[in-house]
């Protein structure tokens, strides 16, 4: 029969991982987004989506599409353009 420590042990055990998977649950997407945080020019985006680059601009002219400029390029975040994605899921378009 277990003494009182081992039980102790085997409950600090389980409260640990009990807590770094919590832990780990709550982080993670965060950690995913700063590791995965890509920018796209329209040419990656095009491949990201699996639609053409005229799509891609008629998105951004309509507004549609979140995206922004530096030094005249046009640029997207990946995780402003997967929430948009999300957004359309959710909405069923």
């Amino acid at each position: 029969m277990p003494n009182t420590n081992d039980l102790i042990e085997a409950l600090r055990a389980d409260i640990r991982q009990g807590l770094r998977e919590e832990i780990l649950a709550e982080l993670q997407p965060e950690i995913d987004q700063r590791l995965y945080s890509n920018i796209f020019d329209v040419k990656e985006l095009c491949r990201y989506l699996k639609v053409s680059d005229r799509t891609i601009r008629r998105m951004v002219k309509d507004d549609e599409l979140p995206h922004f400029w530096q030094r005249g390029q046009m640029y997207f975040r990946q995780t402003s353009v997967d929430q948009w994605v999300a957004k359309r899921e959710q909405k069923g378009e």
